[in-house]
C-alpha cells in the first residue's frame, strides 16, 4: 500500500478485505489497523494505492479513497474503509440525478460512451458490445448508474467506476478488455498447514451444488405494430421467467441468453482464508477472503 500513512498501515495491518462489486457499487476496500502507541493516521478523502500479491509479485488494484474510519478503545486499533470510484459530495454533474430520456438507433458502446464521459469518466468498453445494436431505448426515473447497471445485467457484464475509468465488461472473462491475460494469483499450502502456524495457514471451502434450480430462460416481447406479446424461450424446462417485456424478439433472446449465462456460472462457490506473515514490505499477517 503506498499514500497516506502508508508506513504506519504496512507495518500494523493485522487484516484486510477487498470486494470487487458490481452494479452501481463501487469496490470496497477495508483495513484493520493495530494502533497501539500510535498516532499520526490518515483522514477522511485521503487516497490510497492498494497492491495484492505475494513477496514481490504484487499486482495493481488501484486507488481507493478513504471514506470512513471507525476507532476501538480495545484492543487499540481502527477500521479504514475506502471505496474506489471518485465520489465527491457535490454532485456537479448530476450523476446521481435521476432522468427520464430516450436513446434511439445507437450501440450499447456509444449510449455507455455518452453517459459517462458527461460525468467526467473515461469509458472502457468490452469489444463485444461495439455492434450491439439498440433501436429503442428508455431510461424512466432512474440515476445514470442505476440505468447502466441494468443494461449492464440485462447482458450478462458489469458496469462500474474504477479511479477515473467507467469499465463495461463481460462477467467470468479470463481476459481483460483490452484482452491482455489475467495473471493468476498461485495460493500454495505450506508443509504444516495448522491454524497454529503463525506464519502461514490457508483453509478452504467449496459449496458445489449438485443441480441448478433453471434449466432455461423465458421473455417476453410485444410487436408495436399489433400490440399483439410473443414468448422466446432459451435452454430447457424449469423455466426463469423475465418480468420486463422487450420491444423485439433480438433482445429479447440475447437478455434470455445473458440470463442463462448468469444462472449456470452461480452454481458454484469457494471462499479461501490465507494467513501470511512479510505480506508485501510489512510484518502483519492478513487474512484474505474472496468469494
Amino acid at each position: 500500500m503506498s499514500g497516506a500513512g502508508e508506513s504506519v498501515i504496512n507495518n500494523r495491518l493485522t487484516s484486510w478485505e477487498r470486494i470487487d462489486a458490481a452494479g452501481t457499487q463501487s469496490d470496497q476496500l477495508t483495513l484493520h489497523i493495530d494502533t497501539t502507541g500510535q498516532t499520526g493516521l490518515p483522514k477522511e478523502g485521503a487516497v490510497l494505492t492498494w497492491r495484492e500479491g505475494y513477496g514481490d509479485n504484487l499486482i495493481d488494484k488501484g486507488q481507493f479513497k478513504i471514506t470512513r474510519i471507525v476507532p476501538t478503545l480495545f484492543p487499540p486499533s481502527i477500521t479504514i474503509v475506502a471505496t474506489a470510484a471518485p465520489f465527491q459530495v457535490e454532485d456537479t454533474t448530476g450523476f446521481k440525478e435521476r432522468r427520464t430520456r430516450t436513446f434511439e438507433n445507437t450501440t450499447l458502446a456509444a449510449l455507455f460512451r455518452e453517459i459517462v464521459t458527461a460525468h467526467g469518466f473515461s469509458p472502457r468498453v468490452a469489444k463485444e458490445f461495439e455492434d450491439s445494436q439498440i433501436d429503442h431505448l428508455d431510461q424512466i426515473d432512474e440515476t445514470d448508474s442505476a440505468f447502466l447497471a441494468r443494461l449492464a445485467r440485462e447482458r450478462d457484464a458489469i458496469a462500474k467506476p474504477v479511479n477515473d475509468l467507467y469499465v463495461l465488461a463481460k462477467r467470468g472473462q479470463v481476459k481483460t478488455i483490452t484482452g491482455q491475460a489475467i495473471p493468476p494469483v498461485v495460493v500454495g499450502l505450506p508443509a504444516q498447514n495448522a491454524p497454529s502456524n503463525q506464519h502461514r495457514f490457508t483453509n478452504c471451502q467449496m459449496d458445489n451444488p449438485s443441480r441448478s434450480r433453471f434449466n432455461g430462460v423465458k421473455a417476453n416481447w410485444t410487436d408495436n405494430n399489433t400490440g399483439q406479446e410473443a414468448t422466446i424461450e432459451v435452454g430447457e424446462a424449469p423455466f426463469k421467467k423475465l418480468r420486463q417485456s422487450y420491444e423485439n424478439p433480438t433482445d429479447a433472446t440475447q437478455a434470455s441468453q445473458s440470463e442463462l449465462t448468469n444462472l449456470k456460472r452461480q452454481g458454484s462457490s469457494i471462499t479461501l482464508d490465507t494467513l501470511i506473515s512479510g505480506y508485501g514490505q510489512s510484518n502483519s499477517s492478513p487474512k484474505v477472503s474472496s468469494s
